[in-house]
């Protein structure tokens, strides 16, 4: 075996290991592995490309091409489906690769989770206080199960057993929604919309008020629709 190998990514390019598995696997030559492959669709020769460039030069290459592009920072975007602009701050990224940050599970290790929870009961202490509710939740596990767990919530505080969203939610949010609902008997009743302008239709949601629904309204800003 070779003590040390020629190719810095290619760890069996060692004349010797190559020789080793030529004669492991039966064959006196790499040209035995294209018998198969006729000649007419073999490579001769080196192929017509452009000599190699350093990391500057690629760097360079690559943003100049990149320069042609428009983003959705240089122009209105109406994809929907979530998909609109998100303002990140850079600090964002490195609080979030932390390990305790990592995923939304519960630190059931209080003693080496103490800055964790900390941040849980600040968060949960302003929700309250822009609210004006004695109590809130946090750290759930994502967008859909977030809004499940608030409408069965609201359908416990309230009794009432019809709840009231968009047909503009994102269809995925409603199957969860549905999910969540249907054990406990809750009708999730969808409102309608203006194909123009993409506002609920005010006199469907009046049409649909009753003694047994409100136990919960949901609102998107913005909708699935991107408006």
């Amino acid at each position: 075996m070779a003590k040390s190998l020629l190719h810095p990514y290619i760890p069996n390019s060692a004349p010797e290991i190559k020789r080793e598995i030529m004669r492991h696997i039966g064959i006196e030559s790499i040209e035995e592995l294209y018998v198969d492959l006729p000649q007419k669709f073999r490579l001769r020769g080196r192929l017509n490309l452009p000599s190699p460039m350093s990391e500057q030069e690629v760097r360079r290459h690559v943003e100049n091409l990149l320069s042609e592009n428009k983003t959705f920072w240089d122009m209105p975007t109406f994809l929907g489906a979530g998909c609109w602009p998100h303002y990140v701050p850079a600090v964002v990224e490195a609080i979030v690769q932390r390990t305790e940050l990592l995923t939304s599970y519960t630190p059931y290790q209080a003693e080496i989770s103490q800055g964790m929870l900390q941040a849980l009961f600040e968060y949960q202490s302003m929700v309250c206080e822009i609210a004006g509710m004695d109590v809130a939740n946090c750290s759930m596990y994502d967008w859909a199960s977030a809004l499940g767990e608030a409408v069965r919530m609201a359908a416990r505080l309230t009794h009432r057993t019809r709840a009231i969203v968009p047909r503009i939610i994102h269809p995925e949010r409603a199957l969860t929604l549905q999910t969540y609902v249907e054990p406990i008997g809750l009708r999730v009743e969808s409102i309608d919309y203006n194909l123009e302008t993409g506002q609920l239709d005010m006199e469907d949601l009046k049409a649909r008020i009753s003694e047994d629904t409100g136990s919960s309204l949901l609102a998107l800003i913005p909708s699935h629709l991107a408006y």
